[in-house]
């Protein structure tokens, strides 16, 4: 019998939630729960459908599990693919909930429980070889950056990652250099700042397996108020960290036209070549190349790039995972037909700096199409583009529209 006050019952999804009573603002003691995080629960659910559909008999760890809402969630309402839920918070009034929403829902023996440091918990299971979880969920408050690599020791090859973090100020460039420290990179206030962030995270994911002689494959992310969320697969071999190595890189950005772009280590660092000494050979020294803004140039403007980073350039998501996310879930977020294109642009910006109007998203993206320039909505923001077409070509269309 719970001994903490009479609880609430929630319903979310389809599952029953034993929750504390509720608050106007959702309190840490006796335990945390926030019915505003439903929406990206159930993006969970559906990512973790997904996944489960492609194989059986999986394993999910939730290690911060709070009052198991999530973790619950997973067990009441994707019965076929997952067959065991582990569910592990500190807490351990937080767990009495959960564990009182896992009668509730009928789903206690497909449920285990611990109290536990949820780094702790994890190397339990990396300790054991062969019984590593299959997915892994890490949710904390803050940044998830003390428990990744915990996490990825935990995770069979092949399995799934999901980390959230809620810094979003330091994600979203307030705090670069807070951002440094935690994930491995500076961010960058911009108006695709939420991008960055959330590369930030893949950056500090792909740096804790490459640590392990692993790799991630990204295949799904997105962010919801000050909450961002990334999915990857870990992949367990030297092969997989090289190709990591390749994905990492820098965000360079013109504060003063809006130019964007992507770079690799070796397209912003040169290697100058010196003669080395007999005996005591020093490491190569690199210096920078040539930062400057390559659009202003041509306007003749002198600007410098800004730079963030490291952190991840590759793609972001797989177009074949999210489909299989689009037939589970009915969530508009999965029905994004989104480019690859990194480094979108939001409109009300460009906007706001050719001193206009902010005209229809449809209006600008039917004129690109026309011009042959792929474009796309992004699910980042409801009111950006991504396209490979030039930024003169874009401004151009914007203040066209904006007459």
């Amino acid at each position: 019998m719970l001994t903490v006050d009479e609880p609430a019952i929630y319903l979310e999804g389809t599952t029953k939630l034993s929750t504390p009573p509720p608050r106007d603002v959702p309190a840490m003691l006796p335990a945390f729960f926030n019915p505003k995080g439903k929406f990206v629960r159930d993006v969970s659910i559906a990512c973790y459908g997904a996944f489960a559909e492609e194989e059986r008999n999986l394993t999910f760890a939730d290690a911060l599990c709070g009052t198991g809402a999530r973790g619950i969630r997973v067990a009441n309402e994707i019965p076929f693919g997952i067959e065991s839920v582990f569910l592990n918070d500190v807490n351990s009034k937080a767990l009495e909930y959960a564990e009182n929403s896992a009668r509730l829902n009928l789903v206690e023996e497909k449920c285990r429980f611990s109290k536990m440091e949820a780094c702790a918990f994890l190397s339990t299971r990396a300790e054991n070889n062969g019984v590593r979880f299959d997915i892994v969920d890490v949710d904390p408050f803050g940044t998830p950056s003390p428990y990744v690599e915990s996490a990825v020791r935990a995770i069979k090859d092949g399995g799934l990652l999901s980390v959230a973090a809620t810094d979003s100020a330091v994600l979203c460039g307030v705090y670069p250099q807070v951002a440094q420290r935690k994930y491995g990179g500076y961010s960058l206030r911009t108006d695709y700042s939420h991008e960055i962030g959330l590369r930030l995270i893949f950056g500090l994911m792909a740096q804790s397996a490459m640590h392990l002689e692993a790799g991630i494959v990204p295949i799904f992310c997105h962010h919801d108020m000050h909450y961002f969320r990334a999915y990857c697969r870990v992949k367990v071999g030297n092969s997989y960290s090289l190709s990591n190595q390749s994905e990492m890189g820098f965000a360079a950005h013109c504060f003063v036209c809006g130019f964007r772009s992507l770079a690799r280590y070796d397209e912003l660092f040169h290697h100058v070549p010196r003669r080395r000494a007999e005996k005591n050979e020093k490491e190569p020294e690199f210096s920078l190349q040539d930062l400057e803004c390559p659009n202003c140039k041509v306007s003749g403007v002198h600007s410098r790039l800004s730079i963030g980073g490291p952190l991840w350039i590759g793609k972001i998501a797989s177009r074949e995972f999210v489909s299989r996310c689009a037939k589970v879930s009915k969530l508009p977020l999965f029905q994004v037909n989104e480019l690859d294109v990194p480094l979108y642009y939001d409109l009300t910006a460009l906007s706001k700096r050719a001193a206009s109007r902010t005209p229809k998203l449809s209006d600008v993206m039917n004129a690109l199409i026309e011009l042959g320039y792929a474009t796309s909505r992004t699910r980042l923001n409801p009111n950006a583009l991504r396209t490979a077409a030039p930024l003169r070509t874009l401004r151009s269309i914007v203040s066209e529209f904006a007459r």
